[in-house]
């Protein structure tokens, strides 16, 4: 992988010519010692908020017995890229790590994988559990939670209004097993002791996969219709009742972040700063896989016989057809990037939920594009 820009550095030559040729922006860089040496050789990579500071720093001139970080007499080229964000220049970090310390990139990135809900289905009583772990074993993932301690907190509220288990053991329905608190208050369909049959229970897992999948929206109709039927019938206690599951359904959305999907169906576009004047930075997710970056320019100045809408869907027609940058990256990866920029404290630019890569609103994009910088309506 290589960075946009790259100079090469004379230790000897004078510093302050060269340094004033970069500017006090954001960027991604790496120092190489030596342009054809081998993976012995691989670079220091940072980030900054000012790559010209940050350069003299690391590059000056030795002074005395000074124990700060001093790189100039190894450094003989340099590569750099401008970045308006830090998930732009996290995303720039992450793929020159990979490329350049292949078994090293995650701890040196300190980057881990994301709290998911995870409900295998291969099990015979599927449950559904937190987990930091992604594998192809036919199991629906959920997710990206801020912690496991969320993924816990939403899967405990919701699980009330469903029978499926939540014990941990591999079963073996007995008729002498003697159950647990959720059979006996009647919040499981208790296989254990052959309280239900295989096809029972499974049909009861395939209204959680359905309420996952709608975002609840399929057992609040469902509760909404009967309420509405018991009101109709005269039956005020039984319409109370209902209502007050619906209101427990509301309760449980309540506690599932904006970006919380089955992790096969997480598709979004994240609208960021760029690295120029009135320039946006554009990243796609296709089913939790990130594609870009990609800028566009929306300043006065930008000649185009293009429309912003065909500017548009050419952007993301060619993000679209990209070709994955990060062969062989396991798919927890790109989750975990997208995660900590999400659920961060400082966190730049905006996120637009999508129901289909292929399906982009261009009139709410706009609207996003113009707040990120600052256009006139």
């Amino acid at each position: 992988m290589r960075l946009e820009h790259s100079l090469e550095f004379d230790p000897t030559a004078e510093s302050e010519p060269f340094f004033d040729q970069f500017e006090h922006g954001a960027a991604v860089f790496a120092l190489f010692s030596d342009a054809g040496a081998g993976p012995a050789a691989a670079p220091y990579i940072a980030r900054t908020r000012d790559l010209q500071r940050r350069l003299r720093r690391v590059l000056r001139k030795a002074e005395g017995n000074s124990r700060l970080l001093n790189l100039r007499e190894l450094t003989r080229r340099i590569e750099y890229q401008y970045a308006g964000s830090g998930f732009e220049m996290q995303w720039l970090a992450y793929h020159l790590n990979r490329h350049h310390y292949p078994r090293e990139y995650r701890a040196r990135l300190r980057l881990k994988a994301p709290a998911l809900l995870k409900l295998n289905l291969r099990n015979r009583f599927p449950r559904l559990y937190p987990t930091r772990r992604i594998s192809k074993d036919g199991s629906l993932y959920y997710g990206p939670f801020p912690s496991r301690a969320a993924a816990e907190r939403f899967a405990g509220e919701f699980l009330d209004l469903f029978k499926i288990r939540r014990c941990v053991e591999d079963l073996d329905p007995d008729p002498s097993h003697p159950g647990c608190i959720y059979s006996q208050m009647r919040m499981c369909l208790a296989p254990c002791f052959q309280g239900c049959s295989d096809a029972e229970y499974h049909e009861e897992v395939e209204r959680v996969v359905k309420f996952l999948a709608s975002e609840g929206q399929s057992l609040e109709r469902s509760m909404k219709a009967e309420r509405d039927q018991a009101s109709e019938d005269l039956d005020f206690e039984r319409a109370a009742q209902l209502h007050r599951k619906v209101e427990k359904v509301h309760d449980a959305l309540a506690l599932k972040p904006e970006p919380v999907r089955k992790v096969d169906e997480l598709h979004a576009v994240i609208v960021l700063p760029g690295a120029q004047p009135k320039t946006v930075c554009f990243f796609l997710m296709c089913s939790g896989k990130l594609r870009g970056p990609v800028p566009l320019d929306l300043g006065e100045n930008v000649s185009s016989p293009l429309s912003l809408d065909e500017r548009f869907r050419l952007l993301f027609d060619g993000l679209l057809g990209q070709e994955d940058d990060s062969p062989g990256a396991p798919s927890w990866e790109h989750l975990g990037l997208f995660a900590r920029w999400y659920y961060s404290s400082f966190r730049e630019g905006e996120l637009l939920m999508l129901s289909s890569p292929s399906q982009i609103p261009h009139a709410r994009l706009i609207r996003i594009c113009r707040k990120i910088v600052a256009l006139p309506a």
